[in-house]
């Protein structure tokens, strides 16, 4: 569900964070249950000035060389000492391996996507999808520690604007590209699998209190202009005009329909374009039912054989090529199953790029020259990979580590598989043992920072948000708390709380003290450290 409330002109919906609060100022920006505690001890909030209270929860982190913390009995790591077992994390180098008597220099990284700093997610050209950009250029916009390219695209067409992706992308559960691929995923728990699904999204307008919902033919895909039925659902990943000529164009921001035009238009930073085709059939049977002021939701639909697939909403990311190359183990090639028929992809040998996953569940990425499909599954073999599948090629082979390219491409690329570095851990929420799709926490010094956003959507209770002051005024149950926007006291019931990390506005979400918060308000927090997520448990 794409709607949310925006609190005074702060977008505390998913969608808020994608960018500034101006339209066209950018792009989109358990387990183990530690009682009612995180990673890092805040304290639990000290009380104002003019108290004699000691701290409302635990007294303080019990500091170990690099910000080493205790809490529960059980010691985390954080800080420099953290840092260091992230620079671990993504390794490369390259090695010869003899594979259908013939030997191939390989070149190749790891990566463990566990490592609470890293996200692994697709990345589209600078100027949006249909155009193309330098490997180099997309390693530095993004600050990659790694990468690969990515799926193929229409890299032989003259007009520059029009070399879209063939093959799906999902990146943070937003569907970048649409499309039926063998598909490398990272999914919520951090697992990586290479599945052939399709992804699409289903569209759901509201008027009257009737509901109406459609299919689009694809998401910011191009369709030519001899296909007059066509309906193309374009998010902010596409930068262009949408302004194809004899076509009506619906925008939607924050939910809702603000236009139905057939001028040009551009795709709101918080919402979407519908493109339809004038035909017959879409003025009878779609556009009838769509009107301005109407509410709007998007649903991702993945399905793999005809299946519906649950929570692909949560996943990290997912990038559809092919074709396989190798399943549990074992050799698994059928180019006609995924798609494929192109003697060049079939049959000849050519520079090849692949990604996998491990016996130990980490991502590998990789290069090799003059490959067969049968020599990269047999390499992918030799390498201990458990799961494999094929890149684009070509010229369009690049690999990249820790500041080293180690295969440069020979043309600029439409997308890319990248891997990002984050200055502090990411921390997933959950709140009742729901992860909240698009929204993730951070940890900052000794802090757990997490967007109030989902606590909000789950809680029943009442709050209010004042731009002028920027704080929030939240009441549940007997308690209410107001929380203000870079001070260092949060008051609850009248009484001012100090906490060690001010309430924030980060990409237009407040971020707040996950435990001080919880525990105000009567929540658990379980931590599960292996994914450094934090589940909120509500009373």
């Amino acid at each position: 569900m794409r709607r949310g409330l925006d609190i005074a002109g702060y977008a505390f919906s998913r969608l808020g964070k994608r960018g500034s609060l101006t339209e066209g100022a950018g792009k989109r920006k358990a387990q183990s249950d530690v009682a009612g505690a995180e990673v890092l001890n805040e304290g639990g909030g000290r009380k104002g000035p003019g108290t004699k209270a000691m701290y409302a929860g635990a007294k303080g982190a019990l500091r170990m060389g690099a910000a080493a913390l205790l809490i529960g009995g059980i010691l985390f790591a954080a800080g420099p000492a953290r840092q260091a077992l992230a620079d671990d994390a993504v390794t490369s180098g390259s090695r010869q391996i003899n594979a259908g008597g013939k030997s191939f220099s390989v070149k190749w990284v790891r990566v463990d996507v566990t490592d609470p700093y890293l996200e692994v997610v697709p990345v589209t050209a600078s100027r949006g999808i249909g155009y193309d950009e330098s490997f180099s250029s997309m390693i530095a916009r993004t600050g990659a520690v790694a990468a690969v390219n990515g799926t193929f695209f229409n890299a032989y067409e003259k007009d520059a604007s029009i070399r879209y992706p063939n093959g799906l992308m999902l990146k943070d559960g937003e569907l970048l590209h649409s499309g039926e691929n063998q598909s490398l995923i990272v999914d919520a728990d951090k697992t990586v699998d290479i599945r052939k699904l399709k992804m699409s999204y289903t569209i759901t307008a509201t008027h009257g209190g009737k509901d109406y919902t459609f299919s689009p033919w694809g998401t910011n895909k191009d369709y030519g202009d001899s296909q007059p039925d066509q309906v193309v659902w374009f998010t902010p990943e596409y930068k262009a005009a949408v302004s194809k000529s004899g076509t009506t164009k619906v925008v939607v921001r924050d939910g809702v329909i603000t236009a139905i035009t057939g001028d040009a238009v551009y795709v709101p930073y918080d919402g979407y374009v519908c493109l339809i085709g004038n035909s017959s059939n879409n003025k009878n049977n779609l556009l009838p039912h769509l009107h301005v002021g109407d509410t709007v939701k998007t649903k991702l639909e993945v399905t793999e054989n005809g299946q519906r697939v649950q929570g692909a909403e949560l996943w990290q990311s997912a990038t559809g090529v092919g074709p396989k190359l190798v399943t549990g183990g074992k050799v698994d090639i059928d180019p006609a199953r995924d798609g494929f028929t192109d003697p060049k992809i079939t049959k000849q040998a050519a520079m090849r790029s692949f990604v996998g996953a491990d016996a130990q569940g980490r991502l590998v990425m990789g290069t090799v020259n003059g490959a067969t499909m049968n020599d990269l599954a047999q390499i992918a073999l030799s390498m201990g990979l458990t799961d494999a599948m094929n890149m684009d090629g070509g010229a369009s082979s690049g690999l990249y580590a820790n500041g080293s390219m180690l295969t440069a491409p020979g043309r600029a690329l439409s997308n890319a598989l990248v891997v990002k570095r984050h200055a502090t851990p990411q921390v997933q929420v959950a709140v009742n043992g729901q992860l909240s799709a698009g929204f993730k926490g951070f940890i900052g010094g000794e802090t757990t920072m997490v967007p109030m956003r989902p606590l909000l959507n789950a809680m029943n209770t009442e709050y209010k948000w004042d731009n002028a002051a920027h704080s929030l005024t939240l009441k549940k149950g007997d308690v209410e708390m107001v929380m203000t926007v870079g001070s260092y006291y949060i008051r609850v019931n009248g009484t001012d709380y100090w906490v060690p990390a001010a309430p924030q506005l980060l990409d237009n979400y407040l971020y707040v003290p996950l435990r001080f918060t919880a525990e105000k308000i009567g929540a658990e927090v379980k931590w599960n450290q292996s994914l450094y997520r934090a589940d909120i448990v509500l009373p």
